[in-house]
């Protein structure tokens, strides 16, 4: 679980000036800021290094109409991870965040991935954003979200779902932050779960073990496609760095909420991450983190 908010630490107190690195596993699409091209980048920008693996390689997003491209074999994926191997950079791997995938047979690729990674350094910690669909939709196959859900979720440290997809992992409605809470609790794991809607606008929950913190930002007449996985890369990578679980929080809901302030007032489709990539670090929005105390 998540340490408490005081005990936050910068990673020079951790006894390590080794870069923190992360394995982001998740879709590449040439022509949008989605996927890999969203959290690299942001990752990145805060300083973390970023081992990009696709799980599909298209040329535009598939809302857009037939893309170009298509899943990457899961034997082509294994390939690439084992080439880590080789060069001795699983123990080097402090976080795996895994995003959109292609195809079902890619979970056991990123299962087996994720356990030798363990293996090489047990701090290392799995974090599985289970993209399944938002919104009422799914987006996925139904073969993809069951190898998700059953192959990917019960295996992973933390969890990164939109309210859609943890109604979806727990067979319930989320429609509050109660509702919310309840779920999380039944997951029995640390979840950051977004887009929850209040009164205000959305909230993101972070519930964990040792409680809950609630972070919520002004209603927004639209968002870019990518916003969850900017919300999931931010977190991490202020995890692994070592910012404490509510300053995380904080922060990253702060910057998703710049960016697509930026984006919107430029009326782009995509995130404008390198025309706002300050915000990314130093959020001019910086909503405060409500601590709930477990009932």
């Amino acid at each position: 679980g998540f340490p408490a908010r005081a005990t936050i630490a910068p990673p020079k107190a951790r006894g390590s000036s080794r870069v923190k690195t992360v394995l982001s596993i998740q879709s590449q699409v040439v022509g949008a800021r989605v996927g890999n091209s969203v959290a690299a980048f942001a990752m990145e920008r805060l300083g973390v290094r970023v081992l990009q693996a696709p799980t599909v390689l298209l040329g535009r997003r598939p809302d857009h109409g037939p893309p170009g491209g298509g899943p990457i074999p899961a034997e082509t994926l294994g390939a690439l991870l084992d080439a880590l191997g080789a060069d001795g950079q699983f123990g080097e791997i402090d976080a795996v965040l895994t995003g959109y995938l292609g195809a079902a047979d890619q979970v056991g690729v990123i299962l087996d991935a994720v356990s030798r990674i363990k293996a090489a350094n047990p701090k290392a910690i799995f974090v599985c954003d289970p993209v399944l669909g938002d919104d009422g939709r799914v987006y996925v196959s139904s073969a993809i979200s069951e190898a998700i859900m059953q192959g990917l979720c019960p295996h992973a440290d933390w969890l990164t779902p939109n309210a859609f997809e943890l109604g979806m992992l727990t067979g319930r409605t989320i429609d509050s932050i109660a509702a919310a809470r309840e779920a999380a609790r039944r997951i029995g794991k640390p979840v950051l779960c977004s887009s929850i809607r209040t009164a205000l606008g959305l909230g993101n929950l972070l519930a964990a073990p040792t409680g809950d913190w609630f972070c919520e930002t002004a209603r927004l007449p639209r968002a870019p496609k990518g916003t969850g996985d900017l919300l999931s890369a931010l977190f991490v990578a202020r995890r692994v760095r070592g910012d404490a679980p509510a300053i995380a929080l904080e922060g990253a809901t702060g910057g998703v909420y710049d960016v697509i302030v930026r984006s919107m007032a430029a009326e782009s489709e995509d995130l404008l991450l390198p025309e706002a990539q300050d915000v990314l670090t130093d959020p001019v929005t910086w909503p405060r983190a409500r601590h709930m105390e477990l009932a």
